[in-house]
């Protein structure tokens, strides 16, 4: 497995993926309704979905609904239900990450709510349009060779094999927006026979918590979210700010340690340095892979070991030993560890390979991704290279990239008077508290909190539990008021790892060299996507 110079195959990323976002109180208290009386027209079965018992089934909806004619596709639905005699007639519908997860394929991998919820209230978990069981299709891998040609010509080629790959699938991607799938999750609500619904949405699924808040309110009881942003808020435009501020607080506190400040008193100077080593000094990192015993090598180059340091700060789990890996390579030039996350986790984070999250990534406001914008916000961030060259892969392949439907265009996002509980991590380097700044003007019935320590990832039980606890109050109640947030003041900061003998332990996952075509042009291992966790919190 090589992992080259990636700024210098990025141009066939880009290519590769061509196909390739009035109460005396201040706060307003949700009421339960009576069940909605309308008949489901899904007929549900029993299923797994993991270890958990649940009830599945489809809806056919039209892919143009605008048009309600032509194509159907079936949407793919899970319902665990209550297991008091008595449930609250008000569900929970779980919103996946990405854009790109699967909800049920979410629900399946491991606990996604607190189990108290699940006591009186029915979970709902609806593969969106393009994902899991809801009319998947993946982008090609067997990209057309462009060897020799001008960009004419490489152009040409290029929309004939788009338009080929079009005619051959069931598909049109324009129709794979949020808001279109949004409209399809309300469809589902009305089929099931709910009425009003409460929204849990992660990463991705704020954002389309979101849309669906702005067009169908009415039905919405409450609304939770963890690590998203505002729709007006640009997130991969702000990618390597973020990154960078993540990245400050780390070094910060390991400077306001007694034992990291004096195992690393010069952090952030070796940090600069190194990358500035890298630049004119590659490092190449050769491994036997524990899977096949098959030999492969790493490329440490500015832009990759940047994007590195992005992916391990996503979960503050790697915190404690980023300040020792950065050392070593440094004062021993010793990549070891850094090498053994790549192995275990992936190097860094990019497109995934379904149409839909493609179509999302070039039409809607939230994913802009203008490189002289990325350049101007990122200035000073030790991912700007890196950031850049993405926005310009992104601009290249949008070019092929049919727009999808966008009845929000470009206006301003709306307020709501929905009981809106926000939750943001505050070392997440994609979503931090600031992408939710100006929230609670918006929504006046809503909380903002911040997590402490804790990065877009969370693994940290007492923080999961927290969050949880807090989800459960602000659920079962219908308000935002009052909420007992003492469990965020219990949450301490892991500690850093300072003796030099110390070594990440021996990855558990490792990627096979039998990758797809699209990875293995890259460097970049197949499923470098998502970090899983159990909980599994998502990517962006």
């Amino acid at each position: 497995m090589m992992i080259p110079d990636l700024k210098k195959c990025i141009l066939l990323l880009a290519l590769a993926v061509l196909l390739a976002a009035c109460n005396s109180s201040p706060f307003m208290k949700a009421q339960p309704t009576a069940n909605f009386t309308s008949t489901p027209s899904i007929q549900l079965q029993p299923c797994q979905l993991g270890n958990t018992s649940a009830q599945c089934g489809t809806l056919k909806v039209y892919e143009n609904r605008a048009a309600h004619s032509g194509r159907m596709i079936e949407l793919r639905v899970a319902v665990i239900k209550a297991q008091s005699d008595h449930p609250a007639p008000d569900p929970i519908f779980y919103l996946a990450g990405g854009p790109g997860e699967a909800a049920t394929e979410d629900a399946a991998k491991g606990q996604q709510l607190p189990y108290s919820l699940s006591n009186n209230h029915d979970l709902v978990f609806v593969d969106q349009r393009g994902t899991g069981g809801s009319n998947r299709v993946l982008v090609p891998t067997d990209q057309p060779d462009v060897t020799g040609l001008t960009p004419e010509e490489m152009d040409t080629v290029f929309k004939e094999w788009v338009a080929k790959f079009l005619e051959e699938i069931d598909m049109d991607p324009r129709f794979y927006t949020t808001s279109v799938a949004m409209d399809d999750l309300d469809k589902v609500r009305e089929a099931l026979g709910y009425d009003q619904i409460n929204l849990v949405g992660y990463s991705y699924g704020v954002t389309a918590a979101q849309y669906y808040l702005r067009q169908h309110e009415e039905h919405v009881r409450t609304v939770f979210l963890y690590g998203g942003s505002l729709l007006d808020t640009p997130v991969f435009e702000r990618w390597a700010y973020n990154s960078q501020r993540a990245l400050d607080i780390i070094f910060d506190r390991c400077l306001a340690d007694p034992a990291c400040q004096t195992a690393f008193p010069n952090l952030r100077a070796e940090f600069t340095a190194l990358l500035t080593r890298l630049a004119t000094q590659p490092v190449t990192e050769s491994f036997t892979n524990p899977t096949d015993q098959q030999p492969g090598s790493i490329t440490y180059t500015p832009d990759y070991f940047a994007a590195v340091i992005r992916h391990m700060i996503k979960d503050a789990k790697y915190h404690p030993r980023l300040p020792l890996l950065i050392h070593r390579a440094y004062e021993e030039n010793d990549w070891q560890g850094i090498t053994q996350f790549i192995l275990a986790n992936g190097g860094y984070e990019w497109w995934g390979s379904q149409v839909m999250d493609h179509v999302i990534r070039c039409s809607e406001k939230w994913a802009a991704f203008d490189p002289e914008a990325v350049a101007r916000l990122s200035e000073g961030s030790y991912l700007t290279g890196w950031d850049v060259s993405l926005a310009q892969n992104q601009a290249l392949s949008c070019k092929y990239t049919p727009h999808g439907e966008t009845p929000e265009g470009m206006d301003p996002q709306p307020g709501s008077q929905a009981p809106i509980l926000i939750m943001n991590s505050e070392v997440d380097p994609i979503d931090p508290p600031d992408n939710m700044a100006g929230a609670e003007a918006l929504w006046p019935n809503s909380i903002a909190l911040a997590i402490p320590y804790q990065g877009h990832s969370i693994s940290d039980t007492g923080s999961i539990m927290c969050m949880w606890s807090l989800m459960d109050e602000f659920i079962q109640t219908g308000s935002a008021e009052g909420l007992d947030t003492d469990c965020l003041k219990k949450i301490q900061p892991p500690a850093f790892v300072v003796p030099k003998t110390q070594v990440l332990p021996t990855p558990t996952k490792v990627e096979s060299p039998e990758m797809p075509a699209r990875a293995a042009l890259t460097g970049m291992p197949a499923s470098v996507s998502t970090i899983h966790l159990k909980p599994i919190f998502k990517t962006i």
